[in-house]
């Protein structure tokens, strides 16, 4: 065991890791539990100390095979691979980790120590503490722009002089795999081979022989998660000025033209009842989710627009392929979380004062937060229509959704103790989050908490609950359950409990039934008992890739409009072509067509039609899990309980 732990704080390529696989040490201890030197101490005290001790205060720079890059100010966040089965493939998931300097755990972290501190009985961050987050944050601007812009990116730019342009780049990952390029590769495949591990080197081989996949995947355009999630965060800075003057001001110095991060959002959206390709072509997999929420808007004869992921079309996608920032797969999505962080972003602007109460009378802008605001609820109201995997596109956390959805109707009550809502489109919104929050979200959340003895409640979701020990029998690790149990928490407070800024106490809605209580109690007991214990890791994946199985392969749904990137017709719709193509959706395809078209086979593949899960295959997928999220999530819902008044 001595070996493994050993480096866990260190750099590790994927042959490096595969060596370790193949000692005989197969357990893995869970940490030790916490210890404060100071007595006295509450448990939001100590949660605020540990995720506040996960931030990086001093720049860190890459020692290959030694020391992962970090960049000054961000928060704990590292790629891992969802390997799951039999004792090699599941250590595998637990040692093999990338520190990773993405913008999303940062501004998410930050953004739940303030809200903690707001809504809650949580410590005040530090000044020094949030404006090193945001010196972090500001380098994920896109620099592509000849102005400064609010449009932001998940992994920072890096000027390339060759191509004169700013390209994405994750330095950690990117260093990752040039370091296989020194490595006997072969040699060590052989090895794991004569000790019976054929299957893991084979995995190790595919891995290598996809670099020059993972390079171009790495390459991404800004996009709307990061972008309106950091307009929630300048939201709450703005409202906390007066305590935090000269965080706000850091904001602002790199947020000084957030008109662009709306007109950005009007560029790109969806909009599949338009003429023009750029704008009604969509990935097939949101195609094959959003299809019924599209064929009421049709025979409703409404127009819709959406908020989508990347802020690129295909056109300028034509263009960067080969030396810029590309769309993943050359076209644009609908996420069910994204969509959320955006109306999450746009309201909480709107009603903090950073965005003029007139922003709304726009009526393109008005028709987006509508649209993408009734695409929630219905989702949400139907069971996102039974395909998670394809709804909740990069975030496969379906409570951590929930809770995004509720963030928005929470900051609509608090502003109506002020005075009603500036915006009759804004009221509709309201109401429509408001009913799916109380109704369909809450009965779901009921329906998966478990119970464990003394009054303590839990949820689980899939990481580490795939494996198999040496005699294949069944093996759960409930690596998630500290994070789902704390998204649960977090949706049902922010549905069920009104913050009132005129006595700074959260009480219950009136009409808030007991089991929804008792729930609520039961859950802040769970991770009153386990969170700071050392029993439950605090994994997350808050972040994966599109493709996380069989079920998620775009290639595999219905499509009608197939074309080289260089807008060639391809007429062989039976080949994957080698060189870049677009194959998506495009415009309304009318039901009875669309369901023909999924009793076919698509290059040679059945469309799947249900969820089998994330742990159903033999195959993995990349996540990215912080813990400091994970933390910084369990204090804002421990303290937001602590402050419900009574």
């Amino acid at each position: 065991m001595k070996s493994i732990s050993a480096a866990l704080g260190a750099p590790m390529t994927m042959i490096g890791v595969a060596l370790l696989l193949v000692l005989p040490h197969f357990s893995y201890a869970s940490p030790a539990p916490l210890k404060f030197s100071e007595e006295g101490e509450t448990f939001v005290q100590r949660l605020y100390e540990k995720t506040s001790s996960t931030q990086t205060l001093h720049e860190k720079s890459y020692i290959e095979f030694i020391q992962w890059h970090e960049a000054q100010g961000v928060y704990r966040s590292e790629v891992k691979l969802n390997f799951h089965g039999g004792p090699a493939y599941s250590e595998f998931r637990k040692v093999f980790h990338v520190f990773d300097n993405n913008m999303f755990a940062t501004a998410w972290v930050t953004t739940n120590l303030l809200e903690a501190y707001k809504y809650g009985a949580a410590p005040k961050p530090t000044e020094n503490q949030i404006n090193l987050a945001l010196q972090a944050m500001s380098k994920h601007m896109d620099k592509n722009v000849p102005y400064n812009t609010s449009t932001r990116v998940f992994w920072s730019q890096v000027y390339n002089e060759t191509i004169k342009y700013w390209r994405t780049e994750p330095d950690n990952l990117l260093s990752l795999f040039e370091s296989t390029d020194k490595l006997p590769v072969g040699a060590l495949e052989a090895i794991l081979k004569d000790l019976g591990l054929g299957e893991l080197a084979k995995t190790i081989d595919g891995l290598i022989k996809s670099k020059s996949m993972f390079l171009q995947a790495f390459r991404v355009p800004p996009d709307f998660d990061d972008t309106f999630v950091n307009l929630g965060l300048g939201s709450i800075l703005h409202e906390l000025k007066a305590d935090f003057s000269s965080s706000y001001t850091k904001w602002t110095e790199s947020n000084d033209n957030i008109q662009t991060a709306i007109n950005v959002l009007k560029d790109y959206a969806y909009r599949p009842f338009s003429e023009n390709p750029d704008q009604n072509t969509i990935d097939t997999r949101t195609y094959y989710y959003l299809r019924e929420f599209l064929d009421q808007a049709n025979a409703a004869g409404q127009d819709i627009a959406l908020a989508t992921t990347w802020a690129q079309s295909i056109k300028e996608t034509r263009k960067l392929y080969a030396q810029g920032n590309p769309m993943p797969f050359n076209i644009n999505n609908v996420d069910v979380t994204v969509a959320a962080d955006v109306v999450f972003g746009l309201t909480s602007a709107v009603l903090s004062g950073l965005l003029d109460k007139s922003a709304l009378d726009d009526k393109e802008l008005a028709q987006i937060y509508l649209n993408t605001s009734s695409l929630l609820a219905y989702e949400m109201a139907n069971n996102l229509t039974s395909r998670p995997d394809l709804a909740l596109t990069y975030y496969p956390s379906v409570l951590e959704s929930y809770w995004f959805v509720a963030k928005t109707v929470s900051v609509m009550e608090t502003a109506l103790k002020s005075g009603p809502l500036p915006s009759p489109i804004m009221k509709e919104v309201y109401t429509m989050l408001k009913d799916v929050c109380l109704g369909a979200i809450t009965k779901d959340i009921l329906s998966k908490a478990q119970y464990e003895f003394e009054e303590k409640y839990f949820f689980d979701d899939f990481l580490g609950n795939g494996d198999k020990d040496i005699f294949n029998r069944p093996v759960k690790n409930y690596e998630d359950r500290m994070f789902t149990t704390a998204m649960g928490a977090n949706a049902l407070l922010y549905t069920w409990t009104i913050f009132d800024p005129s006595t700074g106490k959260c009480h219950y809605r009136e009409e808030t039934p007991q089991k929804v209580k008792t729930l609520i109690n039961g859950i802040i007991n769970w991770l009153s008992e386990y969170t700071l214990s050392g029993h439950f890791k605090p994994w997350n994946a808050f972040f994966s890739g599109s493709m996380k199985g069989n079920s998620c392969v775009p290639f595999w749904y219905p499509a009608n409009r197939f074309e080289l990137l260089n807008g060639t017709a391809i007429k062989d719709w039976s080949k994957i072509p080698r060189g870049p193509f677009i194959y998506g959706v495009e415009g309304h395809i009318s039901k009875d067509k669309y369901d023909a078209m999924i009793k076919e086979k698509h290059f040679g593949q059945a469309t799947p039609t249900e969820f089998p899960g994330y742990n159903s295959n033999d195959g993995f997928f990349p996540f990215w899990s912080s813990e400091s999220y994970t933390y910084s999530s369990v204090l804002l819902a421990v303290s937001r309980f602590e402050n419900i008044a009574g």
